[in-house]
């Protein structure tokens, strides 16, 4: 082979292996955006259960659920709805809400639940009303929203979320409401029944 000859195969071979090098960096190099993977890796220690990255086992909506990193401490829980489903509280995310934490057997809770249903017209349309009930089992709800209003969204408490409301409220007592604004930060939690002036107030001035 000519001198001129080699030095054009040498040439094109290592353009080749240059190639080669530049696609095989590209198929095994997939960074994902941190927002995205922190948010995955905190759905995966708290959502019932584990969620690993890449893991192709079939798991419901709910469970599988990304919650995005830049929404608030209430988005990132997980509570159920009465059929047991895992219920994100980040489906809420945008609207702010009043979470009333009760039970059927608690009559200051039913009281609350009332004056709440009272102001219902003069609300917000954007304002989320969700029951958060701590009863043994959702039955008891069930058989209880046969003949009383349901909230636009009732549900159960789970560990995850009672532990988020003893550390801003140690006490046993129900009924608590949490006012929760749009972007998922708690801007009042409150022991006992609410006034419906002062209901009426958080739902107006809650964003």
């Amino acid at each position: 082979m000519s001198p001129f000859r080699a030095a054009l195969f040498f040439a094109g071979a290592l353009s080749f292996l240059s190639a080669c090098g530049d696609a095989s960096s590209s198929q095994t190099s997939h960074p994902r955006s941190g927002g995205a993977t922190d948010a995955a890796a905190h759905v995966a220690a708290n959502a019932p259960r584990s969620e690993a990255a890449g893991d192709n086992s079939a798991v419901s909506p709910a469970e599988s659920s990304v919650v995005p990193a830049d929404l608030g401490p209430v988005h990132q829980l997980v509570v159920r709805d009465l059929d047991g489903n895992p219920f994100p509280l980040s489906r809420l995310a945008g609207r702010p809400m009043i979470i009333e934490i009760w039970a059927t057997w608690c009559g200051p809770c039913r009281k609350n639940r009332a004056t709440v249903h009272e102001l219902l017209p003069t609300m917000p349309k954007r304002l989320a009303i969700v029951g958060i009930s701590v009863d043994t089992g959702a039955n008891l709800v069930k058989g209880f929203l046969k003949s009383n209003p349901a909230n636009e969204f009732e549900l159960m408490a789970t560990p995850e979320f009672m532990e988020f409301v003893s550390a801003r409220n140690p006490s046993p007592s129900i009924p608590k409401t949490m006012y929760v604004d749009s972007k998922g930060r708690v801007a009042d939690l409150s022991e006992g029944t609410q006034s419906a002036k002062w209901l009426a107030a958080m739902a107006k001035n809650l964003r």
